[in-house]
């Protein structure tokens, strides 16, 4: 995983490990040509208002046209670390 303060570049392994809960309001997570852009507004969780778009497009993409590894990611619990 590559970090600049907000910004976060993470494998599609990576990825796997994570839940988009994991990160702070504001920060962005880079994937393969995917942006996903954590915001929790006013819910403890950031599923319901993080958005996608991508390289190719700056759009903000429909929840249909995620790919599966990015709506994991976006739905996982927040990750436990166990000491």
């Amino acid at each position: 995983m590559v970090e600049n303060d907000n910004l976060h570049i993470l494998t599609r392994e990576e990825l796997k490990k994570y839940s988009a809960s994991d990160f702070k309001e504001g920060d962005v997570v880079i994937c393969n040509k995917y942006y996903i852009h954590v915001k929790y507004g006013n819910y403890r969780r950031a599923s319901l208002q993080t958005i996608v778009n991508s390289r190719d497009d700056i759009r903000d993409l429909p929840m249909r046209k995620h790919p599966q590894y990015i709506r994991d990611f976006i739905e996982r619990e927040k990750t436990v670390v166990s000491a």
